[in-house]
C-alpha cells in the first residue's frame, strides 16, 4: 500500500480489496467484512507512523447501532457501543449537538463533493432499514440523539492525550497492577468497585460495568475469580492478590535472549536478567505441564511454584525459565516484578 499523492506532506495511502471473496472466506456479511478490512488497514498505518484513527461516526449512527444490536438480541452492552475514544479510534462528531451536526452536514455537502456508497440505500440491509424507516419516526417524536448518546458515555473518563511525536519514550507506562489481598478484604463492596475503576483509569480504560463487577466479586468469594473484557484481565485467587492486567501488556509477549561476549541476557516484561555463561550451557525456556524443578529437598512441580508465587494462570506460560543443559533450573520471577525473587534463589546443578 504505497502513497499515491501527498498534501501538506501527509501521505494518502489507498488499497483495494475484494470484499465479496473475503466475505465468503470469513463467512461474514459484506458490511462486517468491509469494516474488518477497513480497520485492519488503518491499524497498519498507525503502526507505521505516529497517528490515531478518526472516524465519522455521530450520535445518529449510535442510535442506529443500538437498535441494530437490540434486534439481534443484544443486552445492556448495546447501549455502550461506539465509545468516544477506545484507545485507538476517536469519534469527534459525537460531541456535536443534533442541530450542530445538521449544520455541519449542510456545510460539507455545499462545499465538498460527497461520494456515497450505493449500498447505503439498499433496504436489503437491516441498518439501512433502521436508518430510513425508524430514525425519521424518532426525529418526528423529538428524539435527542446527542443526549441519548451521552446518557451512556462518560466524558470524565476520556483521556484524550495523543502523543504523536515520533520520539523514543523512556518512561514506562503501567500495565500491571497487583493489589494486596489484605487491601481487597478490608474494603466494602462499593470501595472495591472504586478501587478497580481507579486502576483501570490509570491504564486508560473505562470503569467496569456493574454486572461485570458483581460477577467478579461473587467469584472472589470462591477459589478463583477471573474476568476478561475488551481491554484487560482481572484475576484473584482465594487468598492471593488482585491482578489488573492490560491486554497490551508486554507480559503477553514471549521472552527473548541474546549473548554479548561471555554473558547471556534474557529480556521480558520490560525487565532484563544477566548471567555469566562462558561455556554457553544456559538457555531460555518456558513452563510446560508436568515439568519439575530441582530444589534443596528434591524436585518440585513448576506449576506449584507458580501458584505459590501468585502468578495468574494465563501468564504462566510466559514466565521465563532458565535452563541448564536442557533442564529447568530457575524460574525468573524477577522479570515479572522487580520486587520478586527468582526461584529457587540458589541454583542446584547435578554434576
Amino acid at each position: 500500500m504505497d502513497p499515491i499523492f501527498t498534501i501538506y506532506r501527509i501521505p494518502f495511502p489507498f488499497c483495494k480489496k475484494k470484499i465479496p471473496n473475503l466475505s465468503l472466506k470469513l463467512k461474514k456479511g459484506l458490511e462486517e467484512t468491509g469494516r474488518l478490512v477497513r480497520y485492519h488497514e488503518l491499524k497498519k498505518i498507525t503502526n507505521k507512523i505516529p497517528a490515531i484513527i478518526l472516524t465519522g461516526h455521530h450520535c445518529k449512527d449510535y442510535t442506529e447501532s443500538i437498535f441494530l444490536h437490540l434486534t439481534r438480541g443484544g443486552g445492556k452492552k448495546a447501549f455502550y457501543t461506539l465509545p468516544p475514544f477506545d484507545g485507538e479510534r476517536f469519534l469527534p462528531l459525537v460531541f456535536f449537538e443534533d442541530k450542530e451536526l445538521d449544520l455541519l452536514y449542510e456545510f460539507v455537502t455545499n462545499h465538498m463533493k460527497i461520494f456515497e456508497d450505493e449500498s447505503n440505500k439498499d433496504p436489503i440491509y437491516k441498518r439501512n432499514r433502521i436508518r430510513m424507516d425508524l430514525l425519521p419516526i424518532l426525529e418526528k417524536e423529538n428524539w435527542n440523539f446527542h443526549k441519548t448518546y451521552w446518557n451512556f458515555h462518560d466524558r470524565s473518563q476520556l483521556n484524550l492525550h495523543f502523543d504523536l511525536k515520533n520520539e523514543p519514550v523512556s518512561k514506562q507506562e503501567p500495565h500491571i497492577f497487583r493489589i494486596p489481598h489484605e487491601t481487597w478484604t478490608s474494603l466494602n463492596l462499593s470501595s472495591k468497585k472504586e478501587l478497580i475503576d481507579f486502576h483501570l483509569k490509570l491504564l486508560g480504560h473505562y470503569p467496569l460495568y456493574k454486572s461485570g463487577f458483581d460477577n467478579f466479586h461473587l467469584q472472589s468469594e470462591g477459589e478463583r475469580a477471573f474476568l476478561e473484557n475488551k481491554n484487560c484481565f482481572l484475576y484473584k485467587s482465594k487468598f492471593g492478590d488482585l491482578f489488573i492486567i492490560d491486554k497490551k501488556s508486554p507480559a503477553f509477549k514471549k521472552a527473548v535472549s541474546h549473548r554479548e561476549g561471555d554473558n547471556l541476557f534474557i529480556e521480558w516484561n520490560q525487565n532484563k536478567f544477566k548471567l555469566s555463561d562462558p561455556s554457553e550451557k544456559y538457555s531460555l525456556g518456558s513452563w510446560h505441564h508436568g515439568q519439575k524443578i530441582q530444589i534443596r529437598s528434591g524436585n518440585k512441580e513448576i506449576s506449584e511454584c507458580m501458584r505459590e508465587n501468585g502468578i495468574p494462570f494465563f501468564l504462566r506460560t510466559y514466565i521465563p525459565i532458565l535452563y541448564f543443559d536442557g533442564e529447568p533450573i530457575q524460574i525468573l520471577f524477577s522479570l515479572f516484578s522487580k520486587s520478586e525473587k527468582n526461584y529457587p534463589k540458589r541454583i542446584y546443578l547435578e554434576r
